[in-house]
């Protein structure tokens, strides 16, 4: 986020703040990532002071960015519309299998995890209270939208996940990957490490879930 504020304020676009004593930058991303996740396209919003050609906008912000971001894209919003982060209500991940020098992971096995997991009608999740004195569970089981395993021939094993997010709640791919684990705890599913990459988020149009990138 402050390596995009950087590249904002040196653009010489006409940027918008906020009001008070600290003053800040009117940007806000669609839906935090997740510490150590990965993304191929992440979605946000920035407030200008005046009107500015969207091929303009886009020209004079990559030329700060740089390399190994890129800026794919902008759209103009009326000021009034929903925000981004009000309409995001899941997010598609994938975590691939990071085998190290000499291990071998049978794929079955983790295939036979995502089984059990799949099929338990619970699955809690601590949470901490404002104060963080008192904890609380929350059954997860419905935030789990899908949970596939690839395997492509000769890559490593794939698992996608497509979770429930947004303000009125979420499930890290984290805890998910940690309850996996749990389903064989046999299988030396301890030493399982993975490489999550935050493929898409979705929002709800006409009663199904589509990307956000086809609904705004």
């Amino acid at each position: 986020m402050r390596l995009l504020q950087r590249a904002l304020r040196r653009s010489g676009l006409p940027l918008a703040y906020s009001q008070g004593y600290n003053p800040r930058l009117r940007l806000v991303l669609a839906l935090p990532l997740p510490l150590g996740v990965t993304a191929g396209r992440e979605f946000g919003e920035l407030y200008l002071t005046e009107i500015v050609d969207l091929d303009y906008f886009v020209s004079s912000l990559s030329a700060q960015l740089p390399a190994g971001l890129r800026l794919v894209g902008a759209s103009a919003v009326a000021a009034e519309s929903p925000s981004l982060a009000s309409l995001v209500v899941a997010n598609r991940y994938r975590a691939r299998l990071k085998l190290s020098e000499g291990k071998l992971v049978k794929p079955a096995l983790i295939e036979s995890a995502a089984i059990k997991l799949m099929a338990k009608e619970e699955i809690l999740m601590p949470r901490s209270g404002k104060k963080k004195k008192h904890i609380s569970c929350t059954n997860v089981r419905p935030y789990i939208f899908e949970l596939q395993l690839n395997l492509d021939q000769g890559a490593d094993p794939v698992l996608v996940m497509l979770l429930k997010a947004g303000s009125d709640g979420g499930v890290s791919p984290f805890f998910l990957l940690h309850k996996l684990a749990e389903c064989e705890p046999d299988s030396g599913s301890e030493t399982w490490q993975w490489l999550v990459e935050r493929e898409s988020l979705y929002m709800i149009s006409n009663g199904a879930l589509v990307p956000l990138a086809e609904g705004v």
